[in-house]
């Protein structure tokens, strides 16, 4: 086990305490699991009733660059005012000081969400099963250790336009992009595109992006860093895309599917 000069939790925690408290974020307790705080940070909209923001990195401990990217988002532009956020940087604490991708009971955290027997996906769904978001969009950052290029999952379970063609477009010209399929048990819609119909494939090994669109109307993507290049392209990539999405949801060049 780590000793706690080895475990790289608290530097993060610290890092993004700063950048979180300079956009205006409280930080929120949602649940406990073990020893750690599973932690949220929010902003409501300072402008209309806004967009509902939900970016969620670190469900799998290994996997360290989506935590990395949205804390350099936050250390980069101001937050839009238009917007309500809601910020989940590290949602496996135990998986990541492990460099695990499971939790420390063995739990793959992206697969409990229909189950729900991990302390870290209860305090998740206890906090938005709570929540009545008027307009909801999931950005969740990962890794994929055996892709060779950029690519994302579009799940649309609301009446919004769809973003991820234009996100690809976007990063294509600065980031590799997975030109091929299969990439994780399924067959490109797109380069760097799979559009995903709300439904799991396993039943009962739901991912968040699932049990988000069956509780509520949301458009989520879930954006994968290819493992195969190196950390600092993984986490500038999934930072340009997150902040690609957030440009095009935020303001008045936002609209409705007709």
């Amino acid at each position: 086990m780590s000793s706690h000069h080895d475990d790289p939790l608290p530097v993060f925690e610290h890092a993004f305490a700063r950048a979180a408290a300079s956009q205006g974020l409280e930080r929120r307790v949602i649940g406990r699991a073990g020893s750690d705080e599973i932690t949220f940070w929010t902003r409501p909209a300072r402008r209309g009733p806004g967009t509902t923001m939900f970016l969620s990195s670190g469900i799998h401990g290994d996997e360290p660059c989506g935590p990395g990217a949205v804390l350099e988002f936050l250390k980069g532009s101001p937050l839009p005012d238009d917007c309500e956020w809601v910020i989940a940087p590290l949602l496996n604490p135990s998986g990541l000081r492990a460099g695990t991708r499971e939790n420390a009971d063995g739990i793959d955290l992206n697969r409990d969400f229909f189950r729900q027997l991990s302390e870290e996906v209860n305090a998740v769904t206890a906090w938005w099963s709570r929540q009545r978001p008027r307009s909801l969009v999931h950005l969740s950052l990962h890794e994929d250790w055996e892709a060779e290029g950029f690519y994302l999952y579009e799940i649309n379970s609301g009446e919004r336009e769809s973003l991820a063609p234009r996100i690809v477009e976007r990063i294509s010209s600065q980031f590799p992009i997975q030109s091929y399929g299969p990439v994780d048990n399924h067959e490109l819609s797109g380069p760097g595109l799979i559009i995903h119909a709300p439904e799991p494939h396993d039943h009962e090994g739901w991912p968040e992006a699932i049990w988000l669109a069956k509780h509520h109307p949301v458009l989520s993507l879930t954006f994968e860093a290819p493992g195969s290049y190196g950390i600092r392209l993984r986490r500038t990539g999934l930072m340009a895309a997150l902040a690609a999405t957030v440009r095009r949801v935020s303001g008045p060049r936002h609209r409705r599917a007709a």
